[in-house]
């Protein structure tokens, strides 16, 4: 986190806060990303049940953007949308969900997750945005029809990023499960944990590819104006937001 100082506005977690990206950008590689790769490729080699899913549906947008993938430079199989999905997870940094619509909203048909935050592949594949969301605070009555309205409205060829941000009591980049909750006043030895989500819509299945660039980062490491911000939007949560972003 550096540049601008974040607003508690920014860090509102019922601001969706969506800006453009350039294409050329998005799954882009960056420094450093070589030990993110290596521990993606871990996973999907010896956790592959956990961090790889695809239903029958979801296999023509698998298909799909292995092909913008192999476009790229990166070396994906064609042979089965598992199989692919293995080798995305050691061929970009990023988280990859595959949404295809379902009526007035979206649903999880495919996906890559190694880096997930406090919930399980297996658990949300096959359901909608609305399911998948459910311990999210507020996510039905403020959330879900924004939502569902800018995916509606996504077009192939654009593409659209926003932050996440949650503090965490262990380093690590996979955490399936629940962990001690942080006290971001009186903790220090903890962790700030964003992503950058990316949105982007396939021309051929209309399916969304919902990226996620994970990265940790010890608190004592963040510049003070961005943890007085992150401690002033703390203060501010709901009791179910401070439960659900896991803060005492």
């Amino acid at each position: 986190m550096s540049g601008t100082i974040l607003t508690p506005a920014e860090l509102n977690p019922l601001r969706i806060g969506l800006g453009p990206l350039e294409m050329d950008a998005w799954l882009a590689p960056r420094p450093g990303d070589a030990a993110l790769l290596a521990e993606r490729g871990r996973l999907a080699a010896e956790q592959p049940d956990a961090v790889l899913a695809a239903l029958s549906e979801g296999e023509a947008a698998v298909t799909e953007l292995a092909a913008i993938l192999r476009g790229r430079g990166h070396a994906i199989p064609g042979a089965d949308a598992r199989g692919a999905l293995a080798a995305m997870a050691g061929a970009v940094a990023e988280d990859l969900l595959l949404l295809t619509p379902a009526g007035d909203t979206y649903r999880l048909v495919a996906g890559v997750l190694c880096f997930p935050n406090r919930w399980r592949l297996t658990e949300k594949i096959g359901k909608g945005l609305a399911a998948i969301h459910t311990p999210v605070p507020e996510y039905e009555t403020a959330l879900a029809s924004p939502v569902d309205r800018f995916l509606a409205r996504l077009r192939p060829g654009r593409a659209y990023t926003r932050s996440n941000w949650g503090l965490a009591s262990s380093p690590a980049l996979h955490l399936p499960l629940p962990v001690a909750p942080v006290d971001p006043v009186r903790d220090s030895a903890f962790f700030l944990r964003r992503e950058e989500q990316g949105f982007v819509k396939l021309p051929a299945s209309e399916a969304v590819v919902f990226s996620i660039r994970t990265t940790v980062t010890p608190w004592a490491e963040i510049p003070a104006e961005h943890q007085a911000a992150i401690r002033e939007v703390a203060g501010l949560l709901s009791p179910a937001w401070r439960d659900y972003k896991s803060l005492k």
